[in-house]
């Protein structure tokens, strides 16, 4: 399958799931909505808040890849950043302009492929990204794209996901396996549930793998990263994440955040300084802050 095609799948997928959109069960859009969502979202995951602190937004031209309901565009306006938000997908294009509006921000979401962006060279001040590019299947094309609209000197922050993480090498690519061979089994669903994973993911994971019994890594991580029907992802080693960004000066390249969540009460059991100390040796996120030289 080509890019295109698949690049027309990773649309559809968001446009029906925008990112974080699962972490509020109020009524969809409302402020109470998005509050909520920003709440989950920076408890879970408070390195968040550390990457974007490393950015003075104040009065910098921003473009957002990949805004999701717009919970950290609102967090960038609010320190000052001149915000434009781009989605490949409608859905979450029309949840950071709802965002936006029901907080009465400045700033613009429009829906743009990231690997054919219509700024001209030099736009912008900051390109920030997170947990975006892992899912483009043409990255290196929206990276040369982002290098292009990014002023020289410009800063760029990006979150990939992170092949040397215990996400990765330990829970998607042996434990889930493991798991999925047993899904069959009475009982199993709901032991795996207590470990944290969601019945109706498992149930799906169930369907899917009684239809097409053997996928390849890619097929099987895309999978196992952001639901069951999620069309593609893939990770990053630190080397692989440096040839990515090799047109820019990088100046971090580290891993954070384990998601303890996955363990179920185990995980619940684990000291937040310990998973933090776990998360900087090998979690999930592969942060990248860089500058266009």
């Amino acid at each position: 399958m080509n890019n295109a095609s698949v690049q027309e799948r990773v649309r559809a997928y968001w446009d029906n799931h925008p990112c974080d959109s699962e972490l509020s069960d109020r009524d969809r859009l409302s402020r109470e909505y998005f509050l909520e969502i920003e709440c989950q979202r920076y408890e879970l995951q408070p390195h968040i808040l550390d990457a974007l602190a490393k950015i003075d937004w104040n009065g910098k031209r921003v473009l957002e890849i990949g805004a999701g309901v717009g919970t950290d565009a609102r967090n960038i306006i609010g320190k000052g950043g001149l915000y434009t938000g781009i989605n490949v997908d409608r859905g979450s294009t029309e949840a950071t302009a709802r965002a936006l509006r029901v907080f009465s921000l400045p700033g613009i979401a429009v829906q743009r492929d990231a690997t054919s962006l219509d700024f001209p060279d030099s736009t912008f001040d900051v390109v920030y990204s997170f947990g975006v590019l892992h899912h483009i299947p043409d990255a290196a094309k929206a990276v040369a794209e982002i290098h292009r609209v990014l002023k020289p000197g410009g800063e760029l922050l990006v979150m990939l996901y992170n092949r040397a993480s215990i996400n990765y090498v330990v829970e998607i690519m042996f434990l889930r396996k493991l798991g999925a061979r047993i899904l069959s089994v009475p009982g199993a669903i709901a032991l795996l549930q207590w470990f944290g994973f969601p019945r109706q993911k498992l149930e799906r994971h169930k369907e899917l793998r009684r239809r097409q019994r053997r996928l390849t890594d890619e097929e099987w991580l895309s999978r196992n990263t952001n639901g069951p029907d999620n069309p593609y992802a893939r990770v990053y080693a630190a080397q692989e994440a440096a040839e990515l960004f090799k047109a820019f000066r990088i100046e971090n390249n580290e891993a954070y955040f384990i998601d303890h969540r996955h363990w179920g009460a185990l995980g619940r059991l684990v000291p937040g300084n310990v998973r933090r100390a776990l998360g900087r040796r090998w979690g999930w996120h592969r942060i990248v802050y860089a500058k266009k030289a």
